[in-house]
């Protein structure tokens, strides 16, 4: 299949409450920020950051201005729901597949002649391609990238993987905050790895690799076989296999997407996380200081990460726990638009403070997830099949009365507007040709909307 052409329309998100109406405007401004024209050579620090494409997608306007791979895979989503730029996530996507490295581990970003690797970015390269064929519908690139994605999973993950099905990091605290954790089996790096292999074995049966969907399906499931064992604790899981004390968000958040958590341990995992990591200005990484050092700083458990709530908000929607969701977003990301310039927080410091870094980053592309948050579960649009040729509308209305908006599409705009009065919720969606509503309710319940 040939690269889905960009779309006809700019996505848009309105609804009953302002303050949400702003969180979408601002997230979709912060992912806008990170496009700049190519080549970039250095980051905001003078290091090397050669990436040669005809527009780069880079982690933020003040620091490290360096694309990062797991930072695009919210990047991609923030402009999908608003102006895609499917052209630049292809190049930017090929490009990291194009410099994987000899052990079969793929770049975390163009530093240092894309030497670096963090361990979890390997997973969100395989996830941020996963999305990208999903909503351009361009199977291409990933028939093109795919010996990069087959050398990925058959060469590193086997390398890293011990003989239960987990993995085990042996290269420190390289992650998306190098935190430096108690123990090389860690319960995100392993949850993460399993909602990749997922996503991969999507892939492969868009691209009729049967061999391939089957291997890694069970290399998932030995992996989802593993876990509770490894880290369950009867409340929460433990952040690795040796420390039983800390209780992170990253591990439990990708533990309840990727499915590896029950529906009783993913119901008391996230109880967990409000119960110790909510604040007035979002959820904390962790529930205890166990992270803090000298070198890499202090108060973790009163830091906010927006780059991993995206991810607890998505785990939250899909449990059902509509209301925890919108109070999350207003609380993380109602609380930078209150408080910003109009753009998204790098990280939210203890108690509510400035971005932690020497150089505080108010406009980071990985905390702009607000924005596709509010289009794909408050709105309800989701692509099911390769460029929205297939989708669902299932808002989740929590407690407004009303939204609407567009969703860009390959076909063109899908438009959907609801209301909810007196508990009951009226539905109206435009439909462009070449797609079908795949969740489409029964005649009758549906206002059609004029074309």
């Amino acid at each position: 299949m040939v690269l889905a052409p960009a779309a006809r329309a700019d996505g848009s998100f309105t609804s009953s409450d302002a303050l949400l109406n702003t969180v979408w405007a601002d997230s979709v401004r912060t992912a806008q920020d990170m496009l700049v024209p190519g080549p970039v050579h250095q980051d905001s620090a003078g290091r090397d950051c050669t990436i040669d494409v005809p527009v780069a997608i880079l982690d933020g306007t003040v620091r490290d201005r360096c694309p990062y791979i797991g930072d695009e895979s919210v990047i991609n989503r923030t402009l999908d729901a608003s102006t895609p730029r499917w052209d630049v996530q292809r190049s930017m996507l090929a490009w990291f597949g194009a410099h994987q490295h000899d052990d079969g581990s793929i770049p975390s970003s163009p530093l240092y002649g894309a030497s670096t690797t963090l361990f979890d970015y390997n997973a969100y390269w395989l996830q941020a391609l996963y999305d990208y064929v999903l909503y351009s519908g361009d199977i291409g690139l990933a028939r093109q990238v795919w010996p990069n994605v087959v050398r990925l999973v058959d060469k590193f993950y086997v390398a890293h993987t011990r003989a239960d099905g987990l993995l085990v990091n042996d290269l420190g605290p390289w992650d998306y905050a190098y935190i430096r954790r108690n123990g090389d089996v860690v319960a995100y790096f392993n949850a993460q790895y399993v909602l990749a292999l997922n996503d991969t074995v999507r892939l492969a049966t868009w691209l009729a690799d049967t061999q391939h969907a089957t291997t890694w399906g069970i290399r998932a499931r030995a992996t989802s076989a593993a876990f509770a064992a490894a880290f369950w604790d009867g409340s929460a899981f433990t952040d690795t296999s040796v420390d039983r004390v800390t209780h992170p968000q990253d591990g439990n958040v990708f533990a309840v997407l990727s499915g590896v958590a029950t529906k009783a341990q993913a119901t008391s995992a996230l109880a967990n996380l409000w119960a110790h990591d909510r604040r007035s200005y979002g959820n904390t990484i962790v529930d205890r200081d166990t992270w803090d050092n000298p070198t890499w700083g202090w108060q973790s458990n009163e830091r906010v990460y927006p780059f991993i709530s995206y991810y607890e908000v998505r785990a939250r929607f899909d449990a059902g726990q509509d209301l925890p969701s919108l109070e999350q977003i207003r609380r993380t990301w109602g609380y930078m638009a209150m408080n910003g310039p109009g753009t998204m927080w790098e990280t939210i410091g203890p108690y509510g403070g400035v971005p932690t870094d020497t150089h505080p980053s108010w406009d980071a592309g990985w905390s702009s997830g607000g924005a596709p948050l509010l289009t794909e579960y408050v709105l309800g649009v989701a692509p099911t099949s390769p460029g929205f040729k297939t989708f669902t509308v299932t808002p989740h209305t929590g407690d407004l009365g009303a939204a609407a908006g567009d969703v860009p599409t390959p076909f063109g705009t899908i438009h959907v507007s609801w209301t909810v009065v007196r508990g009951k919720l009226t539905l109206e969606v435009s439909v462009p040709p070449g797609t079908t509503w795949a969740n489409k309710p029964k005649a009758g319940t549906v206002k059609p909307r004029a074309k």
